[in-house]
């Protein structure tokens, strides 16, 4: 059963990106602001708005153990916010300043990573704060990016269609080319993984401009990664597919689209569970339970 708890209308432009930690929501927007509510009666918090980015919001995510929210912006910036105060701890400026378009922390919150418009990924120590590497990832701007749930390696997905598979030294370990035609939008790992023996298998969803929600099989055997295999191709939405992302079980796979309507699927049968159609033509978020 799903049910609608609230509809929030704060921002004055659209939701970029939404983010939950066990307490809280954010949401970031085109109006250059990241808004922070409490999860128990979606009231917002006395913070909030943060105002700290020169230009619109790209992503917001909060750290695992809901301590930092992280935001990044056209500006070239992520900003990490203290959760509880929404002071400002840091701002990490990617080297060429090249506009950022996601942003992702590791599980173990060990690293840091932003995708960029210049096909460059930026690498950061958490703990330090420090860049550890900058790398061309992609001919093409970095849009989505992901840590695996043991923080060993990350996906990155491009404008051009393709996903890349990296260990944290920026090997490239795979490439899958022309996974969405027209380009990935957004790369969601399963927070949970199948063990057998000394094979473990990730469970990846990716979406795109192709309005198409693809899971894939990432097996590892002995700690050597092998091919993306693809499991389902979800073709419900009749848009392009803008965000997706597993449910903390791993059970089911959410995906939001440009046709305005919200696809909860079984992530191990790709069956469709649920439409939600309570979106329309004005930016707005909606909260499901």
């Amino acid at each position: 059963m799903v049910s609608l708890l609230a509809t929030l209308h704060r921002h004055a432009d659209e939701v970029s990106c939404c983010a939950f930690s066990p307490s809280l929501l954010a949401t970031s927007s085109g109006d250059k602001t990241i808004r922070v509510y409490d999860t128990d009666d979606f009231s917002e918090l006395p913070y909030s708005p943060l105002s700290g980015h020169g230009y619109g919001v790209h992503c917001c995510c909060f750290s695992a153990c809901g301590a930092h929210l992280l935001s990044c912006s056209t500006d070239g910036s992520v900003v990490v916010w203290s959760s509880g105060t929404g002071e400002v701890t840091a701002t990490l400026e990617h080297p060429g300043r090249s506009p950022l378009r996601v942003c992702a922390l590791a599980p173990d919150s060990s690293l840091l990573l932003a995708g960029a418009c210049d096909g460059t990924v930026a690498l950061w120590d958490f703990c330090s704060r420090t860049l550890r590497s900058c790398s061309t990832a992609s001919e093409a701007s970095v849009v989505a990016c992901c840590f695996s749930p043991c923080s060993q390696m990350f996906v990155s997905g491009c404008t051009h269609g393709d996903i890349k598979l990296w260990d944290t030294d920026m090997k490239l370990l795979h490439a899958q080319k022309d996974a969405h035609d027209l380009g990935v939008t957004c790369l969601s790992f399963a927070p949970t993984f199948n063990v057998d023996g000394c094979c473990v298998e990730f469970r990846l969803a990716s979406c795109g401009q192709d309005s198409r929600v693809k899971v894939w099989s990432l097996p590892q055997h002995d700690g050597s990664v092998c091919a993306l295999k693809l499991l389902h191709t979800l073709t419900s939405q009749s848009a392009p597919v803008l965000s997706c992302a597993f449910s903390s079980d791993g059970e089911l796979v959410v995906s939001g689209s440009v046709d305005k309507s919200v696809a909860i699927y079984d992530a191990s049968q790709g069956t469709l569970l649920y439409t939600l159609t309570q979106h329309n033509s004005v930016a707005q978020k909606h909260c499901v339970q």
